[in-house]
């Protein structure tokens, strides 16, 4: 499992900072999985990057014309968890939205239990989309869910970003690749 270590900035007045070590992306199988939406709700991408002992061995990207943010974040983890269980071998998954991971990991066995309600009743948003997280994760014993920083320089996390605009780019027409101009 990745470690995270708290360090302080001199420009960060005394808040502290987290960075990851990368070299426990090295070894094994590390999927990473996101989502984006602009404007939110608007066109949406999603991207999931496969590293085997620290090489990209497959990615995919899609999206969607009208959706939100947090439905491409659960794209992204379906889909990331639909290539993890293809490759048969033990295997962590990253996301960078807390929405979905704690929902994979604390919420979604509460929600199935109360026929995917919230607590009161409450309707649960997006539940199509956790109904295939949870049937795609049932028999997944080997796919182990956690969290990421976005944004934090983490090369896995940043490609599958960078291919969830690509989806985003793919719906709109234009590329998101920028050329230098002379």
């Amino acid at each position: 499992m990745a470690k995270w270590q708290k360090f302080r900035k001199p420009s960060s007045a005394g808040k502290p900072t987290y960075e990851i070590d990368h070299s426990a992306f090295v070894t094994g199988l590390h999927v990473f999985a996101d989502g984006a939406c602009e404007p939110n709700p608007g066109p949406g991408g999603w991207g999931v990057v496969v590293y085997r002992d620290g090489v990209e061995v497959a990615s995919d990207h899609g999206g969607d014309a009208d959706t939100t943010n947090n439905r491409m974040e659960l794209t992204g983890l379906l889909k990331g968890i639909e290539a993890a269980r293809s490759l048969g071998a033990p295997a962590i998954l990253w996301c960078d939205s807390q929405y979905a991971v704690k929902g994979a990991n604390e919420w979604m066995h509460n929600w199935k239990k109360r026929g995917w309600k919230k607590p009161g009743n409450e309707e649960l948003k997006n539940v199509e989309l956790w109904q295939l997280i949870d049937a795609a994760l049932s028999g997944a014993d080997e796919i182990t869910i956690r969290w990421c920083k976005g944004h934090a320089g983490i090369v896995g996390n940043e490609r599958a970003d960078e291919l969830s605009n690509i989806g985003i780019a793919s719906l709109v027409g234009f590329s998101p690749v920028r050329e230098a101009v002379d």
